[in-house]
C-alpha cells in the first residue's frame, strides 16, 4: 500500500512538473478566446449587424418580375364613349361596348420604392438598439466569464498552497517520527507516543491526497471554462497574499447589466415609436414595364402583344385598425414602466452589493492579519516543545497538540487570504476594473 501511494504521488508530481503554469490573465484571455458561451455572444453581435442591414434594406427599391395568365369565365367587355369611336358604330353614341378576348397574358417588371414611411425608419432604430443590446450581452458574458475564472483560479491557488504546507507538515512529521523511533529504541519514550506520531503522519498523507483531488477538480473546472481538453496539463501560479488597493469609490454606472437595463427600456420606447408610426400615411413610388397579349383559346399563344408601362405614386392612409395599435401601445407603456423600475432596482441593488463588498473586504483583511499573527505565534510556540521533546523534556501530547494548533492556524490563514481575494474580485467587478486581473 505504501508503494502504491508513493507511485501515485510520484505520478502526480511528474504531471505537475510538466504542466503549463498559467497566470490569471492568461486564463482569462484563453477563456475569452475559446469559451463557447462567449463565442455565442460574439455571434449575437454579428446577428445584430445583420438585423440593422436587413432593416436598412427595406428602404431600397424592390424589383419583381411578373408573369400572369388570366382566363375569364365570361368574356370581358370594355365600355367607352361613342365620341372616341366615331360615327362608324351604329350603337348608342353615349356608351359603346367592346368585347375583349377570353384569355390574356401579362408579363413585365414592377418596381416599388418607399418615399416616406416612418414605420420603416422607426424599425431601423429598433434594430440599432438590438445591435447595442447584443454588444452589451457580449460584454456581460466576458465579465461573467472573468469573474468565474477569477473565483476558480483563486480557489486553486489556495488549494495549491495548502498542498505545499501539508507537504512541509509531512516532512516535519517524518523527522519527528524518526526522532521518536530513535528515542523509543533507547527506551526514552513509550510505544504509544510512537504510534501517535505515525497516526498523525498517516492522517496528513491522507489529507494531502484529498487536497490533490480537490486541486485537480479545480483545474478541471478551469480547463472546462477555457474549453481545453480534459487531459491538458496546466497549473496556477503560487498564491500571492498581496491585495490590489482600491479607492473607496462607488459602484460604476457603466456595468454591462446596468447598460443592458437602460437599453431594454430604450428598446421599448423605440417600439412605441414604431407603433405610432403606423398611424401615419406612407408614400411610395411604383413603376411597371411589360406587355399584354390576347388570345381566344388557352391553347393558343398570344401573337399580338401591346405595351403596358406606367409610373405612379401610392399613398396609403390608415383609417381603421380596430384599436389593435392602441392596445399594443398600452401594452408597451406598461412594459416601459416595468423596465424603468427594473433598471432603478438593479442600480440600488448594485450600490448595496458594493457597500457590502467594501465592508466584507475590510473585515476579511482584518481577519487575514489576525490569522497571520496567529500562524506566526503558532510557529513560535511549536518550536519550543519541539526542541524540548528532542531533549526528552516535553511530552508527546503537548507537542502534537501544538502541531495541531499550527496546522489549524495555517489553514485558517489560507482561507482568510482566499476570502480576501474573492471579496477583492467582487469589488473589481462592481467598480468596473476587472481589466486589472489581465495584468496579473
Amino acid at each position: 500500500m505504501k508503494k502504491i501511494t508513493t507511485l501515485i504521488t510520484a505520478c502526480i508530481c511528474a504531471i505537475a512538473s510538466n504542466a503549463q503554469t498559467m497566470t490569471i490573465g492568461e486564463c482569462i484571455a484563453a477563456g475569452i478566446s475559446c469559451n463557447l458561451g462567449v463565442e455565442n455572444a460574439r455571434i449575437g453581435i454579428k446577428k445584430g449587424h445583420t438585423t440593422v442591414s436587413q432593416s436598412r434594406a427595406r428602404l431600397l427599391p424592390t424589383i419583381y418580375g411578373i408573369a400572369q395568365m388570366t382566363g375569364y369565365l365570361k368574356s370581358p367587355v370594355n365600355v367607352t364613349t361613342g365620341t372616341l369611336l366615331g360615327s362608324d358604330f351604329p350603337d348608342d353614341p353615349t356608351w359603346q361596348t367592346i368585347k375583349s378576348t377570353r384569355y390574356n397574358s401579362n408579363a413585365g417588371i414592377q418596381l416599388t420604392m418607399p418615399i416616406y414611411n416612418q414605420t420603416l425608419t422607426a424599425a431601423i432604430g429598433v434594430a440599432r438598439t438590438l445591435e447595442a443590446i447584443c454588444s452589451l450581452t457580449y460584454e456581460k458574458a466576458v465579465e461573467d466569464l472573468t469573474v468565474q475564472i477569477g473565483k476558480v483560479y483563486y480557489m486553486a491557488q489556495v488549494s495549491r498552497e495548502q498542498i505545499r504546507l501539508t507537504d512541509l507538515n509531512i516532512d516535519r512529521m517524518d523527522e519527528l517520527c524518526e526522532i521518536t523511533e530513535a528515542l523509543y529504541e533507547q527506551g526514552l519514550v513509550m510505544e504509544v507516543d510512537l504510534n501517535r506520531v505515525r497516526i498523525n503522519r498517516k492522517m496528513l498523507k491522507s489529507e494531502r491526497e484529498v487536497q490533490h483531488t480537490l486541486h485537480e477538480q479545480q483545474l478541471n473546472m478551469l480547463r472546462f471554462i477555457m474549453d481545453k481538453p480534459a487531459g491538458t496539463p496546466i497549473e496556477v501560479t503560487a498564491l500571492n497574499d498581496s491585495i490590489i488597493p482600491l479607492s473607496p469609490d462607488a459602484a460604476t454606472s457603466q456595468l454591462p447589466e446596468l447598460l443592458l437595463a437602460e437599453k431594454q427600456k430604450e428598446l421599448i420606447e423605440r417600439r412605441i415609436k414604431t407603433v405610432r408610426a403606423g398611424f401615419l400615411p406612407s408614400l411610395s413610388l411604383t413603376g411597371y414595364a411589360g406587355g399584354v397579349g390576347y388570345n381566344e383559346k388557352m391553347s393558343q399563344i398570344a401573337d399580338h402583344w401591346r405595351g403596358n408601362c406606367h409610373i405612379g405614386v401610392t399613398l396609403r392612409i390608415p383609417l381603421f385598425e380596430a384599436r389593435s395599435k392602441s392596445m399594443q401601445l398600452r401594452q408597451y407603456r406598461h412594459e416601459a414602466t416595468q423596465a424603468a423600475n427594473s433598471a432603478e432596482l438593479l442600480r440600488k441593488q448594485i450600490d448595496k452589493d458594493y457597500a457590502n463588498a467594501t465592508l466584507q473586504m475590510s473585515r476579511n483583511m482584518e481577519i487575514a492579519h489576525t490569522h497571520e499573527e496567529c500562524r506566526r505565534q503558532a510557529e513560535d510556540v511549536y518550536g519550543v516543545p519541539e526542541e524540548q521533546y528532542k531533549s526528552c523534556i516535553a511530552s508527546m501530547t503537548s507537542l502534537l497538540h501544538d502541531d495541531m494548533q499550527l496546522r489549524t492556524a495555517q489553514s485558517a490563514h489560507l482561507q482568510a487570504i482566499g476570502q480576501c481575494k474573492l471579496a477583492q474580485l467582487d469589488l473589481l467587478k462592481l467598480s468596473g476594473r476587472l481589466d486589472l486581473l489581465s495584468e496579473q
